[in-house]
């Protein structure tokens, strides 16, 4: 092992595994970081030629369009152009942005003939002020043919009603290792239930928005706020028929994502205005259209069977899921493949039977699309409840039955041997798992056995009890994702830094600098970065799936190290030296024998550019993913529920988990801790509600209940330290791990209280009081 990667892994790095200050926060904290939506706002005064938009909504969720007129709106003063689906590109495509080619089914326009869903766009008015567009919109005249809504995935799937034209199966998927059947009939034990869970909507603050343009180049340009950026520019190229290199797609900062913005979601609105009229085009959501137009996570209904020996050792499980992909298969089948794939590894100590069989089916709801945990949060709710119900048919602590059954380092993903995603074959080893680690020490600093062991009833209607769950997740999409890096030495001394991922709130720029301090031994504020703009930085997939640390950590670290051994090289010829005998580290190249002896890095900055042997020192590095190594957690919670009310407290929420080496530890801690907030929205409050009909009930913050800060609890969050040797520094990823366990491990908590469980979510007080009532 490199002298500096054993002293990361013992602690001792100059930068990394540190607590800095993230390098994004003072210009956030002061107001001058510049968002999607701000830049909206930005234009009204840049460019005087600006076009505003709006979209008419469907009043139906299911119909044919028999007719739509729009002489009545052309004529509104100020209106430039009306589109429809009879004046839009006559191309399918996926909005999902993912590596190519796309595992989502092209199945949509950018307007559409039928619409599938209550509120989908088909008209655009394109016109020189705000009120023209809504004077426009209310002019326009649509003849539905209105068609039976199905809501419901299983009725979907069962129905002669057909809501695309192949019917309403998107996708499925059967997949097995061994025999499972025969295992779990041979089983001493066997459980077996049926879990549900509910479409959840991302509650991020900034709205999508993004402005398109032609430059004086004759190049489509567009600045918005996406996490994808090559990706939406390969989208559009195929629906305009253009070359990428006449396209530009530039993200702002991004007000929060969540997998919400992976997707091409209002890019192609624009750049059909602007390509069509060659003026410059503003799109914004507003709330009610960031619920109907974005995406949200998929419902699911899930059967989970386990079979174990009498002793705990599992024999096999199988889970079959039916998810709910809304009018257009976006992510449909990869979030539903991740509802087998990352889940049902984790207990395969002794398993070697395991089945995955799902149904993607088409509804008339919303579309879904990814949401972090994708996938993995529905599955790993059904099986983390179904592993508590198989500990209590075994009079078996729920920890130790976790623990007897937990996978371990230099074990294999037993499914990754047969499928992975988009069933790309990617076998994975677990080079660093610490997972056994979170079980025990988190049972003792929560005490779960005194807590176990006390009285649950505390008097005036309520009763306390405790949970657990865990879930492993991945760094990235093995087998699909390339991440790269430019970084250039400039004549002071700093360093500039191209990623193509963007930062969206998680604090990547932040990891990606100081990776690139520590590597090249420059100081952190040293390092300023370009990201996410096609023309000035280079390729990556992209900000989703755990990848930030893990891939765009990984081509910064290659990059830097090509960089650092062009600099020691040039030092050492500086200083008369070799480059064998050089070190640097806090921006300065010194005798690794004596320290003493030394030179700055702006001496060699200066020395390149300015000196006898002038060049530009750059570094190069890009990274694939091969096993996507896996993060782990375990949560425990204790609850108080108040069984006349049904109201549930949470009084204490503890995580343990394991990511490696923490590149900046409180940085990781508020990525878990804020996973966990949305977990527990998950598993209490949230959900989109829908009329028979199909409209949506509660499509705004006021009605919509996300928990606040006054909801969530004190949360303690623990780091296990283990050291993955295929990431930088010994890191894996943590954007989702964290979101998986809170539902399951409550859902356990409440039955451990009241004696009740509850397979389906949220779990809300009305569903609690009204199953107590029911003797």
């Amino acid at each position: 092992m490199k002298e500096k990667e054993r002293q990361i892994k013992e602690g001792k790095g100059l930068v990394v595994e540190k607590n800095v200050e993230r390098t994004d926060a003072k210009r956030k904290v002061k107001g001058k970081a510049i968002f999607g939506y701000d830049y909206g706002t930005l234009a009204k005064n840049k460019f005087d030629d600006l076009l505003y938009t709006g979209f008419l909504k469907s009043e139906y969720a299911h119909a044919k369009i028999k007719d739509i007129d729009t002489s009545a709106a052309e004529a509104v003063e100020g209106v430039v152009k009306v589109f429809t689906h009879e004046n839009v590109p006559d191309v399918k495509f996926t909005t999902a942005g993912q590596g190519y080619p796309e595992p989502s089914p092209y199945d949509t326009r950018i307007l559409n003939e039928k619409v599938r869903f209550h509120g989908e766009p088909v008209a655009i008015v394109a016109a020189e002020s705000e009120e023209a567009v809504k004077e426009a919109l209310e002019k326009i005249k649509v003849d539905y043919e209105e068609l039976p809504v199905l809501l419901n995935p299983e009725e979907s799937l069962g129905s002669d009603v057909k809501i695309h034209e192949d019917g309403n199966l998107a996708d499925e998927i059967d997949v097995e290792v061994g025999n499972t059947k025969k295992a779990i009939e041979n089983s001493d034990v066997i459980v077996e239930g049926e879990y549900e869970t509910q479409p959840q909507k991302h509650g991020h603050l900034e709205p999508n928005a993004c402005v398109s343009r032609i430059d004086d180049h004759g190049k489509l340009v567009i600045e918005t706020t996406n996490q994808v950026v090559y990706h939406v520019r390969r989208i559009l190229s195929n629906i305009f028929d253009m070359s990428q290199k006449d396209i530009r797609i530039k993200s702002w900062e991004i007000g929060g994502g969540f997998g919400d913005k992976q997707e091409m979601g209002m890019e192609h609105y624009a750049a059909l205005v602007t390509k069509e009229t060659g003026r410059p085009a503003l799109v914004q959501f507003d709330r009610e259209e960031q619920f109907l137009f974005s995406r949200r996570r998929h419902g699911a209904k899930l059967r989970v069977r386990i079979g174990s020996d009498a002793d705990g050792n599992l024999n096999g499980i199988h889970i079959h899921a039916i998810s709910d992909t809304g009018g257009y298969g976006s992510h449909g089948v990869t979030v539903t493949s991740n509802m087998g794939t990352m889940t049902l590894p984790l207990y395969t100590n002794t398993c070697e039977n395991l089945k995955f069989t799902a149904k993607v089916a088409y509804t008339n709801k919303p579309t879904a699309g990814a949401y972090r945990g994708y996938g993995t949060i529905q599955g790993g709710f059904a099986l983390e409840c179904a592993m508590d119900e198989l500990a209590e048919e075994l009079d078996m602590d729920p920890i130790e039955l976790r623990k007897k059954n937990a996978i371990e380092e230099g074990m294999f993903d037993p499914l990754s041997k047969v499928i992975s995603e988009a069933g790309k074959i990617i076998p994975r080893d677990m080079k660093s798992c610490a997972f056994t680690e979170t079980l025990e020490r988190g049972k003792e600093i929560f005490d779960w056995k005194g807590k176990r062991e006390r009285d649950r009833d505390l008097g005036d209607s309520k009763k306390r009890g405790v949970g657990v769950a865990s879930a492993m997740k991945g760094s990235g999409v093995p087998g699909f994702e390339l991440a790269s890096c430019t970084i250039k030495l400039n004549e002071n001394g700093t360093v500039l830094v191209t990623t193509g991922a963007s930062d969206m709130g998680q604090g990547l720029e932040s990891v990606v600098s100081q990776v690139v301090a520590e590597t090249i031994g420059v100081r952190l504020e040293d390092v300023d970065i370009v990201s996410a703009d096609t023309e000035k930085t280079t390729f990556s997939m992209g900000t989703y799936a755990s990848s930030g640390t893990y891939m765009e950590g990984n081509a910064a670290k290659k990059a830097a190290e090509d960089l650092r051994a062009k600099m020691l090289k040039r030092a050492a010829e500086m200083m008369d030296r070799e480059p064998q005998d050089l070190d640097a580290g806090n921006g300065k190249i010194f005798l690794k024998e004596n320290p003493e002896e030394s030179i700055t890095v702006k001496e060699v900055g200066m020395d390149t550019i300015y000196g006898e042997k002038k060049t530009q020192l750059e570094g190069f590095g890009d990274a694939e993913d091969f096993i996507s190594p896996p993060p782990f957690t375990t949560h425990f919670v204790e609850v108080e529920v108040d069984e006349e009310t049904g109201e549930v407290e949470i009084t204490r929420f503890l995580t343990m988990t394991d990511v490696g080496v923490p590149i900046n530890p409180v940085a990781v801690e508020g990525q878990v801790e804020g996973e966990v907030a949305q977990g527990i929205g998950y598993a209490l409050t949230e959900e989109m509600e829908f009329e028979e009909n199909g409209r949506m009930k509660n499509p705004s913050f006021k009605t919509y209940k996300m928990p606040t800060s006054l909801d969530v609890p004190e949360i303690e969050t623990e780091l296990v330290r283990s050291y993955e040797p295929t990431g930088p520094y010994g890191a894996k990823s943590v954007g989702e791990i964290g979101i998986v366990p809170p539902a399951p491990a409550i859902a356990n908590a409440i039955y451990d209280a009241i004696g009740k469980r509850f397979r389906k979510l949220p779990i809300t007080p009305d569903k609690i009081t009204a199953k107590l009532k029911d003797k």
